[in-house]
């Protein structure tokens, strides 16, 4: 996965390979389903191209972090930078509502997303930008790289082998058991286990109070397993307790503000070893968004927003960290103003390839 700029517009870019066993036409058939998808918490198709047998997708938004990183960074804030982490803390209380409700569109239209993990969930400054949201960071579901959409819901109980993240993958998939739209529901507990987590830890570091390690908790009991198996789905008594233990419910409606008296007996049932025992991404929506939240009444993905010309002072600034001697500064291109009308179409031709850019990440 990497950035590029088309247009100005900063892009995602992500190739796949095709071969025998996932031809390019059936690539293409799934990316037209997936690029119909249109939500504000997923991730936009906005063109593809190939390349002999490769199927490059461009996708916005890019993101400054995923969840894990962006749950790394809210946890490692120490108390002098306390204002840092309070906005990370507002921005969180959403991200239980956005995702269910991300999943419970995709759910709608019979796609199972079976790769639920936090590095597939975008995290993305929005303060000041074009996007709708209540809060400064923005969580979006991304690499719909194994998923599958269906006819019908029956359709979408399938077993066999297929790719999987073991460590958040729900029983059934681990088993090749038959498995359908619940299997993304257990997935997204484990990463709401994850948030609650971390939202924990970041509150007793405000309040000073270190003796608990909320993360490390949960890492150990999860390191646990007599048989190394380290997944979630290996060790779902051992995380109900811990959510049961730490009261999560209480520490999240206290510190997030919001109603989650009960979070930890709702986020339990989504990791129930029996997929029929699970809450749907419905039921999940109306516990934990309110209809405040950005994507209860309006889910339009976000309009592409397209970077800053650069200007002239800009432009001397960087090229003069090359240490050159200003008489062989290479000249800025003119703007198309300055261009004669013939001359236009070829100038906005030539503004049309993809620059890397190294800088951010999908």
């Amino acid at each position: 996965m990497e950035s590029v700029r088309c247009k100005r517009i900063f892009l995602a870019r992500k190739t796949i390979r095709c071969g025998r066993h996932f031809t390019k036409e059936q690539a293409i058939e799934e990316v037209a389903h997936i690029s119909r998808i249109r939500h504000s918490h997923i991730v936009q198709v906005i063109g593809t191209y190939t390349i002999g047998n490769e199927l490059s997708l461009l996708l916005f938004p890019v993101a400054e972090h995923n969840l894990e990183t962006f749950l790394t960074e809210l946890t490692g804030y120490r108390t002098e930078h306390n204002h840092i982490r309070s906005e990370y803390l507002l921005s969180v209380c959403g991200f239980f509502g956005c995702l269910s409700n991300a999943v419970g569109y995709i759910h709608g239209t019979i796609t199972k997303h079976m790769d639920i993990k936090p590095q597939n969930i975008l995290v993305r400054y929005v303060k000041g930008k074009r996007a709708s949201h209540s809060f400064c960071w923005k969580v979006y579901l991304a690499d719909f790289g194994i998923a599958r959409s269906y006819s019908s819901v029956a359709a979408s109980e399938t077993e066999g082998p297929t790719k999987f993240t073991r460590k958040y993958a729900a029983p059934e998939v681990v088993d090749w058991d038959k498995r359908g739209l619940p299997a993304d529901i257990f997935s997204l507990g484990c990463v709401f286990v994850e948030i609650t987590a971390a939202v924990m830890q970041a509150a007793v570091m405000q309040a000073a109070v270190i003796e608990r390690a909320p993360v490390a908790e949960l890492e150990t009991r999860l390191a646990a397993n007599k048989n190394g198996d380290s997944s979630y789905q290996a060790n779902i008594p051992a995380v109900q307790n811990y959510l049961s233990v730490f009261k999560i419910g209480s520490f999240l409606r206290y510190y997030l503000q919001f109603r989650l008296k009960f979070a930890h007996e709702v986020i339990s049932r989504m990791l129930e070893p029996r997929p029929e025992n699970r809450p749907t991404a419905r039921v999940l929506t109306a516990y934990f968004a309110n209809k405040s939240s950005c994507c209860s009444a309006n889910t339009t993905p976000d309009p592409l927003e397209d970077a800053p010309p650069m200007l002239e002072e800009d432009f001397e600034n960087l090229m003069g960290d090359f240490n050159l001697d200003a008489n062989n500064w290479p000249k800025r291109p003119p703007s198309p103003e300055n261009l004669n009308p013939e001359k236009r179409s070829s100038f906005r031709k030539s503004c049309t390839d993809l620059s890397s850019a190294s800088d951010l990440m999908y």
